[in-house]
């Protein structure tokens, strides 16, 4: 992997419906070349999906849930048993294998408490043996950065999962539609959402335009295997004695100017902030782990790491399936 290929990694997980053209300027390339260049990593796994951030508060999802389960009882085909379940589970946003004190993480979004709770449990019901033991981490506040790793810039844009900032959006069934496909595929082109949902060409664009200018849809960014390009992954849990807001504001603070940190999320349970760290190799991750301490040792009450190995799932469309009948609102006519 080349630099024009790690810069056109980066914008593309900036805003992956960035047009060819503006792709070709910023690599200072044909379009061709960008276009050949983007077939090619995805033909080499590195570029798994093109992804749609959503703004989950704005659906009325107000529960954001991490669980973090330690297998018991299980072999590898028992292991892969319950990896596939989970993987399958429509409820599931997300499935990775992890090392530490946890062996696997997954994520529920839901409306409420009550939601969350029959959803965990018919998960655990299914291999309660193996998924006996866990432990949940509720996020209340959700940022992702740019991964600045990939070239040089000090570059902090955010989008946001998760807001502080009230208010939900009614969406209707077409919206809906829309978003999934987006979902899907972030790059898919007006003409063929168009021609997918046998709807004019003006009306996908106005509605993509509401969803945006409303904030339902956060950014456009990109899924792809660290792995690949030789990038280690990792999760930093923190508990802070002063839990204040200044707290809070200082700590994301320094993760959107630290260009190896890509997640930054404030939560509620064992721990109150995790941490999403990508790397070259462990050197670096323990010099940004001394670097925290040295910003904020005096506030840390416990700081714990934990390794990724695997990212089996990350689909966080699967809150539309959620989304109550009566999420409609008035529009034009098409």
């Amino acid at each position: 992997m080349d630099s024009k290929d790690k810069r056109l990694l980066y914008f593309l997980d900036l805003k992956s419906r960035i047009k060819d053209t503006e792709l070709a300027k910023e690599l200072k390339t044909s379009k061709h070349v960008v276009n050949y260049r983007i077939k090619r990593l995805i033909e080499d796994g590195v570029i798994k999906q093109f992804q749609t951030v959503l703004n989950l508060e704005k659906l009325g999802i107000n529960l954001y849930a991490s669980i973090y389960f330690k297998l018991r009882e299980t072999d590898k085909n028992k292991e892969k048993k319950i990896l596939d379940y989970l993987v399958n589970n429509k409820k599931v946003s997300y499935v990775g294998l992890i090392g530490g004190r946890y062996d696997l993480s997954i994520v529920l979004a839901s409306h409420n408490i009550k939601e969350l709770d029959k959803k965990l449990n018919q998960i655990v019901e299914e291999y309660p043996g193996e998924l006996g033991e866990y432990e949940v981490s509720l996020r209340t506040f959700g940022a992702k950065f740019p991964k600045k790793f990939l070239l040089e810039t000090k570059d902090t844009e955010s989008k946001k999962i998760l807001s502080e900032i009230g208010g939900v959006e009614q969406i209707d069934s077409l919206d809906r539609k829309i978003l999934k496909i987006l979902s899907i595929n972030s790059r898919e082109s007006l003409v063929k959402i168009s021609e997918k949902l046998k709807i004019p060409f003006s009306t996908v664009r106005k509605r993509i335009k509401s969803l945006e200018t409303s904030g339902v849809i956060a950014g456009y960014s990109l899924l792809f295997d660290l792995k690949k390009i030789g990038i280690m992954n990792y999760k930093i849990f923190i508990r802070t004695k002063n839990k204040s807001e200044t707290t809070t504001k200082n700590l994301m603070e320094f993760c959107a100017r630290h260009k190896n940190i890509t997640w930054f999320f404030k939560t509620i349970g064992q721990h109150d902030y995790e941490i999403r760290v990508e790397v070259e190799n462990p050197e670096i991750y323990q010099e940004i782990i001394r670097e925290i301490r040295s910003a904020f040792g005096n506030n840390i009450e416990e700081l714990e790491t934990v390794n990724i190995f695997n990212e089996l799932k990350e689909d966080y469309s699967t809150i539309l399936e959620d989304l109550s009948s009566n999420q409609n609102r008035t529009k034009d006519s098409i």
